[in-house]
């Protein structure tokens, strides 16, 4: 009887010390798995973080270029307001030189007379 009571403890010790060992071997394995989660966790926050800032970004990057069209549109517009201000100023002045020049002559011719 007491080797039958010795057979079943040693059996049932050593069961129990494997089923200690494994739950401690899923204890770390836990333990590493949720180390790896916390830093999975940490780098999905970067990279959000990183695509917000890369989109605030992009959005200042367009709200540049969209003023600098108008800007240079703008540019354009004075600049051919203007030449065509100059191109009316310069008709305006020849046909003034033509009429000078043609009263020049008259007087010319009347006071040769």
């Amino acid at each position: 009887m007491l080797l039958t009571i010795i057979g079943f403890w040693t059996r049932y010790s050593d069961r129990i010390t494997k089923a200690e060992a494994a739950a401690a071997a899923a204890a770390i394995a836990a333990a590493s798995a949720a180390a790896a989660a916390a830093e999975v966790k940490r780098e999905a926050r970067e990279a959000a973080e990183e695509a917000r800032t890369l989109a605030a970004k992009l959005y200042q990057v367009e709200i540049w270029a969209r003023d600098e069209f108008v800007r240079k549109t703008s540019f354009e517009n004075v600049i051919r307001r203007l030449e065509a201000g100059f191109g009316e100023l310069k008709s305006d002045i020849g046909g003034r030189l033509d009429r000078m020049t043609d009263r020049i002559e008259t007087i010319k011719t009347g006071a040769h007379q």
